[in-house]
């Protein structure tokens, strides 16, 4: 479900209806691309003797699809450039991820400011990611510009 400006009202919570389950060997693959060469990661055996008594998804790709679940609409041509993010301003890992879990996204709105033009306009929130047993693993931090539904003319 796309979401736009308006939706976003200050203290309340926008709830993503998608999820994403990662399968036990996405995170290994990017583990490799990255040549992050820690056993936690990839090593099945060794990660098993360690800390966390198994492999873990990186805290990376965790975020990402977090994020990726809660994207707000896509911009149109003329408003695109103002719809990249001024980066996250925090992320917290706050429980590890392992293959087959499914995770799921909201958006804590904490503050909109709308453009004069009515383009749409930059909302402060917090993203929740979470697992299927509804646990929060991550949080993320972020201010960015969403456009309005006045600005669309297709479907995004």
């Amino acid at each position: 479900m796309t979401w736009w400006f308006e939706d976003a009202v200050p203290d309340s919570t926008i709830e993503h209806p998608r999820g994403r389950t990662l399968t036990a060997d996405e995170h290994a693959r990017l583990a490799w691309l990255t040549d992050n060469a820690s056993p936690v990661h990839g090593d099945t055996h060794r990660a098993a003797q360690g800390a966390f008594g198994g492999t873990v998804v990186l805290g990376a790709l965790t975020a990402a699809i977090v994020a990726g679940l809660a994207e707000p609409a896509t911009a149109v041509a003329p408003h695109a450039h103002r719809a990249l993010a001024r980066g996250w301003t925090r992320i917290v890992l706050v429980a590890t991820v392992r293959g087959g879990d499914t995770l799921a996204a909201t958006s804590e709105i904490h503050e909109r400011r709308p453009d004069p033009d009515g383009g749409g306009g930059f909302v402060r929130r917090t993203i929740v990611g979470r697992n299927q047993r509804d646990e929060v693993v991550v949080r993320l931090e972020e201010a960015r510009w969403i456009p309005s539904r006045t600005t669309r003319t297709t479907d995004c």
